[in-house]
């Protein structure tokens, strides 16, 4: 499994668009058969700032959900509404080891 850790920080006239282009990226990203959870998180103290909490089964997954129609759109959709470019991170899991759990 492989974890993909999203950071944006929004311009704050772009909250609200930026969270519905998001949240149609989370839904069709949850119906990727490769794709475990996909979790869109608002930061509670700092405005403007997001996290995608993404779980792939492997690296096919990851690059298959970077193919598809809804995340192509949603990368057209809010590049013009990010403060700064997006950071990612990559990790590995260590624990829950079983799909299922996820």
């Amino acid at each position: 499994m492989i974890v993909r850790i999203i950071t944006v920080h929004v311009k704050p006239e772009f909250t609200e668009a930026f969270e519905v282009e998001t949240v149609k990226n989370h839904e069709g990203s949850v119906g990727e058969a490769g794709v475990l959870r996909f979790d869109v998180l608002r930061d509670g103290e700092q405005r403007g700032r997001y996290i995608l909490y993404e779980v792939y089964r492997d690296q096919a997954a990851v690059d298959a959900h970077k193919e598809t129609e809804h995340y192509e759109r949603w990368k057209t959709a809010v590049a013009d509404m990010m403060a700064k470019p997006r950071e990612s991170t990559s990790c590995e899991v260590v624990a829950p080891t079983d799909p299922h759990r996820w």
